[in-house]
């Protein structure tokens, strides 16, 4: 930006002693519009002290790695001050709040030889609403000198979590533990007919939660490899590293259940997505309950080289 470079070269003329009408007219300005470009610089620096506030806000207690299109809709950042996404995503790169990609991959769950009697239902199918399509995966998060495991259940087609569960162990009965609480959101009639994708772990595999997907009425889908699964990997990677880095130190027990609960809830009920028109995933299921014009979506298909999308917005 030349406004500041200006701005020195005035503040310091006793030592360069070149009259600043020379700068003015190699830059293309006049004095007039030099003190103009100030006052907008100046305004701007005055914006941006307190989007640096906000932002520092968002990222400490709501997502601690949310980036700039996610900061520009979830702060609403064009209504309070006036600026088009593109010109906020310059200004977060010229202050130093854009964040650096992270790229990582733990494996916490391996395919057992029952899966592999099932197919991969979810490949290239169209969805156009909730209880079509679930995907389940589980996570390790690393707290205190504690490690835990985080069993997830997401509904595809809006995002939303749909059943979790929080253990210090990779059992069968955890990862059930998640699917009643699917259950109980949507109520046992709703599920009927529904694909439960996974990798293929044991714990979805045990005669506990084979037995409940049955009685459930539910498909049953294996992806093959990550990318199959890509979407449950990725939901649990933005829980991982984005929400439950928020979780407050030296919590244990009913007390850190209830901190994580009230993350997830936040996911589900505040937090807008991209993918979704920048709404959340309940924001997007009641906007879009009942009515015909929905949005569909197209999962992954592997051999036809295409990534999940949505269309129809």
């Amino acid at each position: 930006m030349i406004t500041p470079l200006l701005t020195r070269l005035r503040d310091n003329q006793k030592e360069h002693t070149i009259p600043m009408e020379r700068f003015y007219r190699y830059v293309g300005l006049s004095r007039q519009g030099y003190f103009q470009a100030l006052a907008r610089h100046q305004h701007e620096e005055q914006m941006m002290v307190c989007i640096k506030n906000q932002v520092s806000a968002y990222r400490g207690s709501k997502d601690s790695r949310a980036g700039s299109r996610d900061l520009f809709y979830n702060l609403g950042i064009k209504e309070e001050y006036h600026l088009g996404i593109n010109k906020f995503e310059r200004l977060m790169s010229a202050y130093g709040l854009s964040l650096k990609p992270m790229r990582t991959r733990v494996i916490t769950t391996r395919s057992t030889k029952q899966s592999w009697n099932y197919g991969n239902l979810s490949k290239g199918l169209i969805v156009s609403g909730i209880n079509v399509v679930v995907v389940g995966d589980l996570t390790y998060v690393d707290y205190g000198s504690e490690r835990y495991y985080l069993f997830c259940l997401t509904d595809v087609y809006s995002a939303r979590i749909v059943g979790w569960e929080w253990s210090r162990r990779m059992r069968a009965q955890n990862a059930h533990g998640a699917l009643m609480m699917w259950k109980q959101l949507r109520g046992s009639r709703a599920l009927q007919g529904c694909i439960h994708h996974t990798d293929g772990g044991s714990q979805y595999f045990s005669d506990l939660y084979l037995g409940a997907m049955e009685d459930l009425e539910l498909q049953i889908s294996v992806a093959r490899n990550c990318l199959d699964n890509g979407f449950a990997e990725q939901r649990n990677g933005l829980l991982k590293h984005h929400l439950l880095t928020l979780l407050p130190p030296d919590l244990e027990g009913p007390g850190l259940v209830e901190e994580l609960s009230k993350i997830i809830h936040n996911y589900n009920h505040k937090r807008k997505q991209a993918k979704l028109g920048w709404m959340s995933p309940v924001e997007y299921e009641n906007y879009w309950e009942g009515r015909s014009d929905r949005p569909k979506m197209e999962m992954y298909d592997r051999e036809q080289g295409e990534r999940t999308r949505r269309f129809g917005f």
